[in-house]
């Protein structure tokens, strides 16, 4: 599998990412500064594929570079939040989520389309439980979750791999 995230989504005039009308959800994660360097972007089209592209250095004497491009299927769960969030008449969340900056840490950013507009958020550093303020931000904190687990199980699938 060869794709670019290009092809997904593209950088607009006000520096915010616009997903390809193709495209329900792009999320990115990096580890930041961390001894695996973990990199993982995730698309999902409008009828729940998947593209997976991830990269991250095996824990090893070497320091060996793994890259990889798949395709996969979207835990139920998943595809149960994005079908609610996709119902929502209005998409109410902020473009960040964090308590503080730091450099070179870690960071999730989620684009949704929703209504035909791009959404950006950007989780970073976060020091205690997010309260959810309404039903956009309840689902989106419950998605967060579970992409984190499933961020992580494709992580640990990968180095079987190896």
């Amino acid at each position: 599998m060869n794709f670019k995230q290009i092809d997904v989504r593209k950088i607009d005039s006000t520096g915010n990412f616009k997903l390809n009308h193709d495209y329900i959800l792009s999320y990115d994660h990096f580890d930041g500064w961390s001894e695996r360097l973990l990199g993982i972007g995730i698309y999902i089209d409008l009828i729940f594929e998947c593209k997976v592209d991830i990269h991250f250095y095996k824990l090893n004497r070497d320091r060996t570079r793994y890259e990889k491009q798949l395709e996969c299927e979207i835990p139920s769960e998943i595809k149960n939040i994005i079908s609610e969030i996709m119902n929502l008449d209005h998409l109410t969340l902020k473009h960040y989520y964090a308590d503080i900056f730091l450099e070179d840490s870690g960071r999730q950013d989620y684009v949704i389309n929703h209504c035909g507009v791009s959404h950006n958020i950007r989780r970073g550093t976060i020091l205690k439980k997010l309260q959810a303020e309404n039903r956009s931000e309840e689902l989106f904190f419950d998605l967060i979750e579970l992409f984190e687990k499933w961020r992580e199980a494709i992580y640990q699938e990968c180095l079987k791999e190896l």
